[in-house]
């Protein structure tokens, strides 16, 4: 039977798939109402109705809030990029440094919260939001790496 740890961490890891893959999505959306596709990407469906795909070179009024949105959007994917892939190094590897059950858990589902939130936040502009939740996802992180290191050197 999987422990509650490894639960977690497969839950949480799961959930952060599913917000990165609806992200990127967003992301491509946003990419095709800014006109920032490659002219090839014309006849793809997404580009169906919306702006001439010219990798966003066209200097138009209309497009600039879009552009706006599309690279608020590209920001997000990019900041998943640089903290989930080693947010789920950190975990994983406390899963299985046998630390404090309870804490690593808690430190898991703190991050994986934030940084759902932190996308939310950075979607719709809101700050001081978006710092905090990054701030506490470092912070959920920083739990983690000191839970696995006491795992590590008191088994």
């Amino acid at each position: 039977m999987a422990s509650t740890e490894l639960k977690t961490y497969v839950t949480c890891s799961a959930i952060l798939y599913a917000k990165f893959v609806i992200a990127t999505g967003i992301q491509a959306t946003k990419t095709f109402d800014a006109g920032g596709r490659p002219p090839e990407d014309k006849n793809l469906p997404l580009a169906k109705g919306r702006p001439e795909q010219t990798y966003g070179l066209v200097q138009d009024e209309k497009l600039a809030k879009a552009r706006e949105t599309e690279l608020r959007w590209r920001r997000i994917v990019q900041n998943d990029l640089e903290s989930i892939p080693i947010g789920l190094l950190v975990f994983g590897a406390g899963v299985l440094a046998k630390g404090n059950s309870t804490v690593h858990a808690t430190a898991m589902i703190a991050y994986t919260s934030v940084r759902c939130f932190h996308t939310y936040a950075y979607a719709h502009a809101l700050h001081p939001h978006r710092a905090l939740c990054w701030l506490f996802g470092v912070i959920a992180m920083t739990v983690g790496v000191g839970n696995a290191l006491y795992g590590v050197f008191t088994s």
